[in-house]
């Protein structure tokens, strides 16, 4: 189900600045270059990428105004390069907030950068260039759909003997490389290997001090967001290709959980005196020196005061979302991110251990999650909890908060919530308004009231 305008706009606000920084900043890697989808995917990276100008035929994808009869609306280009922050992500490189983070970085050119490119642009090798390949064309058709070689004939239709069947023939263009987006997990994977990070693509600590800001994502709520070039009609659907809103959100808490995770066992190891901080909770620091600080009784029993926190709010919803569905389960998970945190101040070997134990519960919850998809009363159970753990005060900064309201938000607008309810997230939201003066008892205070509304309902 859609969310309602106001939702939109409401969640806007609040994810406008988080859109335009992780698009249209200098966001990037230090890690790795040879590809700006540089993950062990569905996408054939030997495939010849044929150029965004390959699709902007006005018979394809290239017209002014969607047709109104058809199975796609083929001005799918113009929505792209007329509104899309993706296609702008490479030129982005060459203004004056680029070239200050490429100048405190020591980088001459932001848009010559491979750190900079991994995440701005398709950086496929030039050998699999085709002819109307531009790299100026930044995040472009293939980047997302793969190197179009093989499968453009039998995606326009000429050499498919499945011309009536929408659905065989989408089955046919995958069989020659046209990547799987219909996969929340391939999408979740996908988008967060720019927009979270993984294993080979980060934007590190350096990044961020050098004026990066703070990476947020919620995968359902970006690609609402973003300028539709599909129509989500009965043609999409009887290709399999309309996915629910609560299967996005869940594909994208289980794919940041197992990301973050990851990243933290790989980056966990000091480099010199410290870790790579950015694969740590940034608010652990970056908050006001305030000497009236009030810790909750939950983080008192996590971690002595002044430790660095993980990253992990993904961890958390998926530890409350899984335990609706399997209570054991769910205990287990949250006992072995408690076992996590706390191993970050007892030495790395033990933190590499707890890591391994999680991962391997992450993948029973993720076949758990799987097995159907979660009921009306399993939406209302894990709306019910996140509110408690809101309302508890164990939200621990913004970013938990963040997320836990945008799950919320997926939640309301999927169970249909037109209640009272309503006006209570919206005070949630309130809360959220400003990074910098996030009040963590407003916050807790919001949620209890919200809490209430929703059992009196």
């Amino acid at each position: 189900m859609i969310r309602t305008k106001h939702r939109l706009i409401q969640i806007s606000r609040l994810v406008r600045v988080a859109l335009l920084a992780t698009v249209s900043l200098s966001a990037g890697s230090l890690l790795a270059a040879e590809s700006s989808i540089n993950i062990d995917t569905d996408i054939n990276t030997q495939a010849m990428h044929l150029g965004v100008a390959s699709c902007a035929n006005s018979v394809c994808h290239g017209r002014a105004a969607p047709v109104e009869r058809g199975n796609i609306m083929q001005n799918e280009y113009r929505t792209w390069a007329k509104y899309d922050h993706h296609s702008r992500a490479y030129s982005i490189l060459k203004n004056s907030d680029s070239k200050r983070i490429a100048d405190n970085m020591g980088i001459a050119d932001a848009s010559k950068e491979p750190a900079c490119l991994a995440c701005h642009a398709d950086t496929t090798p030039a050998k699999l260039q085709g002819e109307k390949f531009q790299i100026s064309d930044g995040i472009g058709c293939e980047v997302c759909h793969g190197g179009a070689e093989n499968w453009i004939d039998s995606h326009y239709g000429a050499n498919t003997s499945a011309d009536s069947d929408a659905a065989a023939r989408h089955q046919i263009n995958l069989k020659n490389g046209l990547a799987p987006t219909e996969d929340p997990a391939f999408t979740a994977k996908l988008c967060q290997s720019c927009h979270l990070g993984n294993t080979n693509q980060l934007a590190d600590h350096e990044m961020m001090a050098a004026g990066h800001p703070r990476l947020r994502f919620e995968l359902d709520t970006w690609l609402n967001l973003m300028p539709p070039h599909h129509r989500d009609d009965a043609d999409y659907q009887q290709r399999g290709k309309s996915i629910p809103a609560l299967d996005r959100w869940l594909a994208g808490r289980m794919q940041a959980a197992q990301d973050s995770l990851a990243l933290l066992e790989k980056h966990s190891m000091p480099q010199g005196l410290f870790p790579e901080l950015a694969v740590f909770d940034c608010h652990s620091c970056h908050r006001p020196m305030d000497t009236h600080v009030q810790r909750s009784l939950d983080d008192k029993k996590l971690l002595p005061a002044g430790s660095i926190r993980i990253n992990d709010n993904a961890l958390r919803t998926l530890a409350t979302v899984v335990a609706v569905r399997e209570k054991s389960l769910g205990k287990d998970l949250s006992t072995a991110i408690r076992q996590l945190n706390q191993s970050t101040v007892i030495s790395n070997k033990e933190l590499q251990a707890s890591s391994r134990q999680l991962m391997s519960l992450l993948k029973r919850a993720e076949q758990t999650m799987a097995q159907s998809p979660l009921s009306k009363s399993e939406q209302q159970a894990i709306t019910t909890a996140l509110l408690k753990q809101g309302a508890s005060g164990d939200v621990r900064d913004y970013a938990d908060a963040e997320q836990l309201f945008l799950g919320l938000q997926v939640l309301a607008a999927n169970q249909n919530d037109s209640s009272n309810t309503a006006q209570y997230y919206d005070a949630i939201f309130t809360v959220l308004n400003d990074e910098k003066s996030y009040n963590p008892n407003r916050f807790k205070a919001a949620a209890q009231k919200t809490l209430k509304a929703a059992m009196e309902k």
